[in-house]
């Protein structure tokens, strides 16, 4: 019997995952996990669920990549069949909609089931919409909470600048106190504070290079707050930051806003202001255009992190004696322990030409006819799906009137109230079913049609794109075309976006008219 002809057989979901969460350490000290656990553990057993895999995480769902997070997601989509992720709540989970993608595609092509143990509800690939709209609206619950908590938080911050109050970690010459009643105060470090003065005095005369001032310091004994090791001496960097720190005259910064402090100030604004105009003169950046030095464009800014560490890869220009620019990527670690070494970008660049670019990238008479297919598929799916929506438009204002009818006779006692109660669930049903049917066949407007005609058409000649853009422009097109991106030793790791992963691994152009089609949400959600 041919395979479409064939019945369909459902295979129960018999391993499981175990989800437990808590926000902070402090969290994870208490009683939560176990109490999580322990839930967990008796739900599995009464529903015969095998427990293969364990994740106890401590992070925040609204701060960071959530690396342990994805880690599990990563582990469920290479999992050779269906696994329930069983988890004590929905907000233990996920407490914003930007995971609801990934976790939602898992779901629908049946590589997941997720159980929520507290709201009793359990998402599979079947799930009725209004199943669905039950869990996104528990997402939107819990985010609420977490932004409330985020504004309190704010609020009292604000208030604490507005009260000349400094939030966190006293600046270098200072040093964070309780006083008698416990409260948090900040007063001078009497050993810091007076070579803090000096320097500025110093720096203020013009006699002194950064490198010079940066040996003073050192000379006087000027030491980092946080030593690791004898002898720890203040960086360049660091120092730099320390002149240009408007707090040592009286006011401090909070995100480019400037509040008056309650703390005595180690030196006046006129001399401060000395400092700046010296930086100015000898061609460093002062406090007003650090800002636009550290937009350098770079292809990888931002993009990658390190595969031993979980560092931030940062980019950054070697000048040869021959005049010649490289450009190197290498770890921000800030300690030794990471053996990651220094890559040249052409090395991570040639890889994603290879592994990505050349992959989809199509001569120009193959664009051509890719077009004519992609614009001929699009138009044909266009009209099917209208004149199907149309259908079952009318098939639900039929069941309108049908279900309007079954209540009449109901009302007027011709049908009892058992009868009454089956016919109108069976409507009920029918009328989701049809709903479900509906939301697989999208409106393909105008609009949509020259959208993912745009992105296909990119797609396939994004190699020439790519070597032709600025490198502002090359950054986006990586970021819009790779993710997760980690590098590991001189090879980049990464995940293709969607939809472009599809477009990779189909050899064959001829069928991404097809896939197009298929994923018209994926599609649509690319902006260019």
């Amino acid at each position: 019997m041919r395979k479409k002809y064939q019945k369909k057989i459902v295979e129960k979901c018999t391993d499981a995952i175990i989800f437990t969460r808590v926000s902070s350490e402090k969290q994870e000290k208490g009683a939560s996990i176990d109490a999580q656990k322990e839930s967990i553990y008796n739900y599995c057993t009464n529903h015969k669920l095998n427990i293969v895999k364990e994740y106890e995480i401590t992070e925040s769902t609204m701060k960071g990549d959530r690396k342990k997070y994805k880690e599990m997601l990563s582990f469920v989509q290479k999992y050779p069949k269906t696994i329930a992720i069983v988890v004590n709540c929905v907000d233990r989970l996920q407490r914003s909609d930007r995971d609801n993608n990934a976790l939602d595609d898992l779901r629908r092509d049946g590589k997941i089931e997720v159980h929520f143990l507290k709201e009793n509800m359990v998402l599979t690939k079947d799930s009725r919409g209004d199943e669905l709209l039950f869990w996104k609206m528990n997402v939107l619950m819990a985010n609420s909470y977490v932004l409330s908590l985020s504004y309190n938080v704010k609020r009292s911050l604000k208030l604490l600048r507005e009260q000349g109050v400094w939030p966190g970690e006293a600046p270098l010459g200072y040093l964070n106190k309780r006083d008698d009643n416990n409260k948090a105060i900040i007063v001078l470090d009497p050993i810091r504070a007076p070579i803090i003065q000096r320097l500025f005095s110093e720096y203020a005369t013009g006699a002194h290079s950064l490198k010079t001032i940066c040996q003073l310091a050192k000379e006087l004994g000027l030491s980092s707050k946080r030593k690791k090791r004898a002898a720890a001496f203040i960086s360049r960097n660091a120092l730099y930051d320390v002149l240009t720190n408007p707090f040592y005259y009286g006011e401090m910064c909070i995100k480019g806003e400037f509040y008056k402090h309650i703390y005595p100030p180690l030196i006046s604004k006129e001399l401060f202001d000395q400092v700046q105009n010296q930086f100015v003169g000898n061609g460093n950046h002062n406090r007003n255009n650090t800002a636009e030095y550290s937009k350098t464009p770079y292809i990888f800014r931002k993009l990658i992190h390190c595969k031993e560490c979980g560092c931030l890869i940062t980019p950054e220009t070697k000048v040869k004696k021959s005049g010649k620019r490289y450009t190197y990527l290498r770890c921000a670690h800030p300690n030794k322990n990471c053996h990651q070494g220094i890559v040249n970008e052409n090395v991570i660049l040639e890889q994603i030409k290879n592994e990505v670019l050349n992959k989809i990238s199509l001569p120009p008479k193959l664009q051509e006819l890719l077009q004519k297919h992609l614009i001929k598929q699009l138009n044909d799916t266009a009209q099917f799906n209208t004149t199907l929506k149309s259908n079952i438009t009318k098939q639900l204002t039929e069941l309108k009137i049908k279900e309007d009818k079954l209540l009449d006779f109901y009302l007027e006692g011709k049908l009892s109230q058992a009868t009454y109660e089956e016919k109108q669930a069976q409507i009920i049903q029918e009328r989701q079913e049809l709903e479900t049917t509906a939301e697989k066949y999208k409106i393909i407007d105008a609009n949509m049609k020259a959208n993912v005609n745009k992105i296909v058409s990119m797609a396939g000649n994004i190699l020439y794109i790519f070597e032709q853009a600025t490198t502002t422009d090359k950054q986006k097109l990586l970021s819009m075309l790779i993710t997760d991106c980690q590098l590991n030793g001189t090879k980049l790791e990464y995940t293709i976006c969607k939809p472009f992963d599809k477009l990779i691994q189909c050899a064959d152009y001829t069928q991404w008219p097809m896939i197009a089609v298929e994923h018209l949400d994926e599609f649509e959600n690319i902006k260019i």
